[in-house]
């Protein structure tokens, strides 16, 4: 009978392990939410600052791979002036892409406008970021970097 309880209760606390370990979105924090054009162009518009914009989707290979990325160097230059977004395209909302941020603990905000922003971005390829100082959009780089073309594209950026 010992033995059973025993079992039942290195089960309990076993399942508790294992369910943590799957949910890393508690910690986290970062919630994909809807935004709708007119609250998109107001961030983007803000002046002065410096931001990147960069648009994915959940099903997008190379947006995946860049995201940890990102993360790291959202991390290293935010206190430079750094201000990072990201805008989810998926067709499907903002579900798509919560699963991909709450996985790879993204600590920036990412928004989801859908496939609308396609249009109004004249997005041809993803990921897509845009470099926006000021408002405006300074400049557009289509397709995944590596760690070491980015950062240096960001201190760059942050050196204008």
């Amino acid at each position: 009978m010992k033995m059973i309880k025993r079992a039942r209760i290195i089960t309990v606390v076993l399942s508790l392990i294992l369910f943590a370990s799957i949910h890393p979105a508690a910690g986290a924090g970062i919630t994909v939410e809807p935004i709708s054009e007119s609250a998109l162009d107001k961030l983007i518009s803000a002046g002065n600052n410096k931001m990147m914009v960069t648009f994915m989707a959940a099903w997008c290979g190379p947006c995946i791979e860049e995201l940890p990325v990102l993360n790291k160097l959202y991390q290293k230059y935010k206190t430079q002036g750094l201000k990072l977004i990201g805008i989810s395209v998926d067709l499907e909302g903002p579900q798509a892409m919560q699963p991909v941020v709450d996985k790879l603990k993204v600590q920036f905000p990412v928004y989801w406008y859908g496939g609308a922003a396609v249009q109004k971005f004249s997005l041809f390829a993803i990921p897509m970021t845009f470099w926006v100082i000021n408002g405006q959009i300074v400049e557009e780089l289509p397709g995944r970097r590596s760690k070491k073309v980015l950062d240096k594209k960001i201190r760059e950026f942050l050196a204008q």
